[in-house]
């Protein structure tokens, strides 16, 4: 490994070592909370304070991932912190500040690891290690999870919602739209699933017309 290549490396594993500041948002008249990090820029929501709070940990952990397999320093804008205390006590919201630290997608597969060996008929465990596989982008490890949770709990819709991503991910279409519309069936109110499911029709349609 090249000097660069190194210190980009360290200089990662370092940031996924540190408590990054978000900000909580909520609003009396919308349900549930915004969640912002203006150092790096990730923003997520949630419906519940801990929900949001653990979206808001993936979101940071994916944004620091995907600079690093570019090679690059994920950047921080250390100012921001103090611009968004501005812009969004001016909208009325309450603002409360947290913590948190990046999600290790490693430790998790080591508890489920763990998990399943003592106890290989909860689906859940499939689930979740399938998500940390999902994150860390091995998607054929990620849909082998997905396939046994769905063998033990058929109407589990994350599992075939993030099999989806899995197969998108690997440019496999058609079996993300089939898994899109299978976790449709089981959950219609999903918007993530319904805006994942259009991405892959569009997808679809530019490769097949060459655009």
């Amino acid at each position: 490994m090249s000097t660069r290549m190194q210190h980009t490396a360290d200089a990662h594993q370092s940031a996924k070592l540190d408590e990054y500041e978000v900000l909580l948002l909520s609003h009396p008249e919308e349900p549930g909370y915004a969640v912002i990090c203006p150092t790096l820029g990730c923003a997520s929501q949630g419906d519940t304070r801990e929900e949001a709070l653990e979206m808001i940990a993936e979101a940071i952990t994916l944004y620091l991932d995907t600079f690093a397999r570019d090679g690059e320093a994920a950047p921080h804008d250390h100012d921001a912190m103090s611009r968004a205390l501005v812009e969004y006590s001016s909208d009325g919201c309450a603002i409360e500040k947290a913590t948190v630290r990046p999600v290790d997608w490693d430790a998790i597969i080591l508890r489920c690891d763990d998990l399943a060996l003592r106890d290989s008929a909860d689906s859940r465990t499939f689930v979740e290690r399938g998500n940390a596989y999902l994150n860390k982008g091995d998607d054929d490890r990620a849909i082998a999870d997905y396939d046994t949770a769905i063998s033990l709990e058929p109407d589990c819709a994350e599992a075939y919602g993030r099999r989806g991503d899995a197969h998108f991910n690997k440019r496999d279409y058609d079996r993300a739209i089939a898994n899109y519309d299978a976790a449709l069936r089981r959950d219609p109110y999903d918007e993530a699933i319904l805006g994942s499911l259009e991405a892959a029709y569009v997808a679809l349609w530019e490769r097949s017309s060459g655009a």
